[in-house]
């Protein structure tokens, strides 16, 4: 999915809403900035993602938007290789994510993960401590590692 960020998108109810889906079905993300002047509320669901520089001015740029989505897309594929791969060695408590975790991840977790053995398992590189530590106070029992932890 390209997300379209303008000044008045934030506000948008239905922006907001596409966002939030996608972000909650795993869905590739890229945004595109398309900010004339001022956004009023950076939405937060459209963070931790690629953003890149979209103008009218430069018609070029919509080619950057589509290899960045492509590049997004194969990624994910990547990813759900990987995770087939590894799918057997680990319990019922896991949570795969395409993408570094982000406080909406908590939003989706399946059953099991929530316990004391829950985790979420992400691509690297780690999370940094300023992260890790949101996780903690915000869903304590539950787990962060990426794969190569």
């Amino acid at each position: 999915m390209v997300a379209i960020h303008t000044d008045s998108n934030s506000s948008r109810e239905w922006c907001r809403r596409e966002v939030i889906e996608a972000r909650l079905w795993k869905v590739p993300l890229v945004v595109a900035d398309c900010i004339s002047n001022l956004d009023d509320r950076s939405f937060p669901y459209s963070g931790n993602v690629p953003v890149i520089r979209l103008d009218d001015r430069q018609e070029e740029r919509i080619d950057f938007v589509v290899d960045l989505l492509i590049d997004e897309v194969l990624k994910d594929f990547l990813w759900r290789c990987q995770v087939e791969l590894h799918r057997p060695a680990v319990s019922d408590g896991v949570m795969f994510m395409p993408r570094l975790p982000e406080l909406i991840s908590l939003a989706n977790l399946p059953e099991g993960v929530e316990g004391t053995d829950g985790m979420i398992v992400y691509p690297g590189p780690p999370l940094s401590r300023e992260e890790q530590g949101l996780f903690d106070k915000v869903a304590p029992r539950v787990r962060l590692r990426s794969l190569i932890e």
